[in-house]
């Protein structure tokens, strides 16, 4: 399979954090980064919480209204780790009842409605726009998650430690997302559901910690993003691709694999497989409760490239270098049977004694069986098994409601460089302010300077007369985004 790569030659302009700060500073723009990320803020609930309100499903037998509380949080000092972004954010108290419920919903405004509706309509960026939100979860629970709504999209956001809690990201592909409204202002819906350990019966309150609603652009300036495709049960003499089952935590296995062929003859298109003729077929028996079902390796793939996992910890990617990459691969969900079964099913993805993802990918609502893709950067995925035999090496735990068996179907495991810049592109060097206060970038490569007052833009502009360091004005009010447009 050839690499796919983007069509478009030229990306927004991504600096260091103190090449943004120093801008900032000097020339009162408002240049809105987040540590290595190239964000947007979309909320952070500084001014108020009016975005936020109660949810609207589960009131039968839930929480919603008396037992969900919402607050404007103010940060205690430095070291407070529920505001993840400014002063405040926002504070959600849940008491009465543990079981899932809809408890709380954010409108966000029509100006940030907008940045995610024209990021989402650049179709030919695959992986680039990721909408993104951190969660404080509270400790003294065995097990808590947060599902998260935005269009089709109902993915489950997981604590890190059911007994101490602790901060975890939500990402949303934006590429992947369908049914968000295509204009006027967009809802976000958050369901909470936990299984207290601390009080017996539960009264609560437990709160949970909302902060740093955002728009990034994994781009780096002149990416042309490529894929490499890692596991695609295409190899006749590996038709499984090595899926093994995972013993290490005890149990009975209740899984076994067959390499899947499409069927050319089905109208509709056989949806079982989502790339070439193949696709890995998981059988599942017995009781559908939580366990780790089975495992992949990828080594020797661009994966294994990527992390290095040979060299010693200290020289291997950091956090901040891994960002560039994606880790996709696409889950075929079975139809419902006639009781409606399974109406719900979790997949969860983790390292080898590594890394979990913060985030399960869930069954979308539905009769009917789908192709859905799980999306995540590898920053998010610092942590391998660096011995194992096939290291690096994927595990899926699975869980649902079928009633005593369930197939999926498993394909396209891929690695998305989003940091791939062209030699032939111009990369920026340096951005700074002179004694006069005019804002001075340089570039190597030909390309034009172009500027917007918004990000995403709606149209570039050029930058009259400005070549490489050239001195240019600062905008007079408000912000300025900044771009070197290939020739």
């Amino acid at each position: 399979m050839q690499p796919v790569k983007s069509t478009q030659t030229t990306r927004n302009v991504r600096r260091s954090t103190l090449s943004v700060l120093a801008l900032s500073v000097a020339c009162g723009l408002t240049l809105t980064g987040i540590a290595a990320e190239n964000a947007v803020i979309l909320e952070d609930f500084e001014n108020s919480i009016d975005s936020a309100s109660l949810g609207d499903w589960g009131s039968g037998s839930g929480r919603i209204p008396d037992n969900v509380v919402l607050t404007q949080y103010t940060s205690t000092g430095p070291e407070d780790i529920n505001v993840t972004h400014g002063n405040k954010s926002l504070e959600v108290a849940l008491s009465g009842f543990e079981e899932w419920t809809l408890d709380f919903k954010i409108l966000l405004s029509e100006e940030a409605s907008l940045k995610v509706q024209e990021a989402m309509k650049a179709t030919n960026d695959v992986a680039r726009y990721i909408l993104r939100y951190d969660i404080v979860f509270p400790g003294g629970n065995s097990w808590m998650n947060n599902q998260a709504f935005l269009g089709n999209v109902n993915d489950q956001l997981n604590t890190p430690s059911g007994a101490n809690g602790g901060k975890a990201t939500m990402s949303w592909a934006l590429d992947l997302a369908a049914g968000v409204p295509e204009e006027g202002q967009i809802t976000l819906r958050f369901a909470d559901n936990f299984d207290a350990t601390d009080e017996d019966p539960f009264v609560g309150p437990k709160k949970v910690y909302i902060d740093n609603i955002r728009l990034v652009d994994t781009y780096a300036p002149g990416a042309q993003p490529v894929t490499y495709v890692l596991q695609s049960f295409e190899d006749a003499a590996n038709p499984t691709g090595g899926a093994a089952d995972f013993t290490a935590w005890g149990g009975t296995p209740r899984t076994t694999y067959s390499r899947y062929t499409k069927d050319a003859t089905m109208d509709p298109p056989d949806n079982k497989v989502s790339d070439g003729n193949h696709s890995l077929k998981v059988d599942y028996t017995g009781a559908a409760d939580w366990k780790a079902d089975f495992m992949l390796p990828f080594a020797n793939t661009k994966l294994a490239e990527v992390l290095r996992l040979d060299l010693p910890a200290e020289e291997r990617p950091t956090a901040d270098q891994l960002a560039r990459y994606t880790l996709r691969y696409d889950i075929i969900y079975p139809d419902q049977n006639d009781s409606g079964q399974p109406s719900w099913q979790v997949t969860q993805p983790f390292a080898l004694d590594g890394s979990w993802p913060p985030y399960a990918q869930a069954r979308r609502d539905g009769a009917l069986g789908s192709i859905q893709t799980f999306s995540i950067t590898l920053d998010q995925m610092t942590s391998w098994n660096d011995t194992a035999e096939g290291a690096p090496l994927l595990v899926f735990i699975e869980q649902g409601d079928w009633s005593d068996a369930a197939t999926l179907y498993y394909d396209n495991f891929r690695l998305i460089d989003t940091g791939a810049v062209p030699t032939t592109q111009p990369v920026i060097q340096n951005i700074s302010v002179n004694a006069q206060k005019k804002i001075v970038i340089t570039w190597t490569g030909a390309g034009t300077l172009q500027w917007s007052p918004t990000l995403p833009a709606t149209q570039w502009t050029a930058v009259t007369g400005a070549a490489s360091g050239t001195p240019i004005d600062p905008p007079t009010g408000g912000q300025a985004f900044y771009r070197v447009a290939g020739q």
